[in-house]
């Protein structure tokens, strides 16, 4: 006798017996934690029947489907519904078991020429997989909250929490970034469960398809449970607040690639909003590489740090057109989020990992930014960091003159720059938010220091390199015009 013939008879020794067809509602819970349909080989009437199971939160149901044998049309149907995962049918033909969702489902028993070789036992439990420990998170209203897979541990909870700071909206969205196609993860997503205001909702595998689907997962209060002892991972499940002036059905989620690649977006049905979410084993010190940027029509394309729930100039990386592409060509950009949102057409780049060669050089025209690794979320730590920008080559004696604008700067951040006039000449700048731009003196190079404390909201600065013959042609245009008056 093999283990599972030795469980299922123990199993069938527990459950008490009842008729194999009746309609009926049958409340699972604390006092009934099973039930069990066998056929009668006696009664050969036709019949149909729906048998209604209701499911306490946090009960997950198991169903075993144990000596089927059916004939003609005679048929057992399992459904159950979600929000999120819609209607799932599973029409029995052989020994099976399901564990399902933790909420209603119903049995479905159709026997319309029932004889004596129509056999089947059915065999329904449910355990109480009530999370050990529960945690928190909150949702700004304007950039959305990254739950990491680590962030729900086994046999626990993470439920959205609402203070003084994190007022409750109306409505907010869910989708998750997977990094792994290995069907084991979708599996294993299938059974971590997601709740809106203590009501069932879905997977996260439910809330995955649905984003791939065009379907909009919306709640009023989140909480994820898995109900599992073990971590679901690698994955990210993105928690924003429903966006604004960007339709809902234009936003998706993307897994941001861990090497080189070539990446396209478009938008040949109107704005295009993408949040592209990296993997959380990577980290957020190091930063993307943006190459060979191409636009194919008249488009826009703004990058914005973080998951933004709407357009902020303070949180806009970059603003890239047909016109100006070249100009960010090799820009730097760090974060765990960024959000591309291209207004029509198609656009291609290369995203690399790897430090570009010569990338301090910086042709004249050049705009770039600079960010610390967390923003525009709270630093992780205390961090000093450095940034370089150079005359377009060594053979060069041609100065620049660097334009830096202050897009988001924390009171705690240190930000210093270091001109390099000529050899054992310079002048320091320490900028700060209230400095809202500022244009450098002409260098040959610039270097940059900054620290940002821990759970400092960092800082965003974005830069523009011209010549400084510019600065010197627009000096004898004045004298020219003021010699007129002289």
């Amino acid at each position: 006798m093999n283990s599972f013939t030795f469980t299922l008879l123990f199993v069938l020794l527990r459950f008490s017996f009842c008729s194999e067809c009746s309609t009926q509602t049958v409340d699972l819970n604390d006092v009934v934690k099973s039930f069990e349909i066998s056929s009668n080989s006696s009664d050969l009437e036709p019949k149909k029947c729906i048998y209604t199971f209701t499911v306490p939160k946090y009960y997950v149901p198991m169903v075993m489907f144990v000596n089927i044998q059916l004939t003609g049309e005679n048929k057992i149907t399992t459904r159950q519904y979600s929000e999120y995962g819609g209607t799932k049918s599973y029409e029995i033909t052989k020994t099976t078991h399901f564990n399902l969702a933790p909420t209603n489902f119903t049995i479905e028993i159709i026997l319309k020429t029932k004889t004596v070789n129509d056999s089947f036992s059915i065999l329904v439990s449910v355990r109480d997989k009530s999370p050990a420990t529960t945690g928190n998170f909150f949702v700004r209203e304007d950039l959305g909250t990254l739950i990491d897979y680590y962030d729900i541990k086994g046999n626990s909870s993470t439920v959205q929490k609402f203070d003084a700071n994190h007022s409750q909206a109306q409505s907010y969205t869910i989708r998750v970034a997977v990094f792994s196609q290995d069907p084991s993860l979708f599996s294993l997503m299938d059974i971590v469960h997601v709740y809106d205001n203590g009501l069932y909702k879905g997977s996260l595998l439910d809330v995955y398809t649905a984003a791939n689907n065009s379907q909009i997962c919306s709640g009023t209060m989140f909480e994820i449970v898995n109900s599992i002892d073990t971590l679901v991972g690698p994955l990210t499940v993105l928690i924003s607040k429903t966006h604004q002036g960007w339709d809902e059905t234009a936003v998706l989620v993307s897994s941001a690639t861990d090497t080189n690649a070539t990446q396209t977006l478009s938008a040949t049905n109107g704005l295009l909003v993408m949040h592209e979410i990296s993997n959380p084993n990577m980290g957020s010190s190091l930063p993307v590489y943006y190459q060979q940027i191409s636009f194919r029509g008249d488009t826009e394309l703004t990058i914005y740090a973080g998951c933004v729930t709407g357009a902020q100039p303070n949180r806009s990386v970059a603003i890239i057109t047909p016109a100006n592409a070249h100009n960010y060509e090799n820009i730097e950009i760090y974060g765990r989020c960024k959000t591309f949102v291209l207004t029509k057409g198609y656009i291609q780049w290369q995203s690399v990992h790897n430090f570009p060669k010569d990338t301090y050089r910086s042709e004249i025209g050049r705009k770039g930014v600079i960010m610390n690794p967390t923003f525009p979320y709270p630093s992780t730590d205390n961090i000093s960091h450095n940034y370089l920008i150079q005359s377009p080559s060594a053979d060069s004696k041609e100065n620049i003159v660097v334009t830096y604008e202050v897009a988001f700067m924390a009171p705690d951040v240190e930000f210093n720059i270091d001109q390099d006039i000529k050899a054992f000449q310079d002048a320091n700048k320490t900028l700060t938010a209230s400095d809202g731009t500022y244009t450098s003196v002409s260098t040959y190079q610039e270097f940059i220091t900054y620290k940002v404390s821990n759970n400092s909201d960092g800082f965003l600065v974005r830069y523009t390199v011209t010549s400084s013959a510019n600065l010197i042609n627009l000096y004898f245009v004045v004298l020219l015009i003021l010699s007129k008056f002289v």
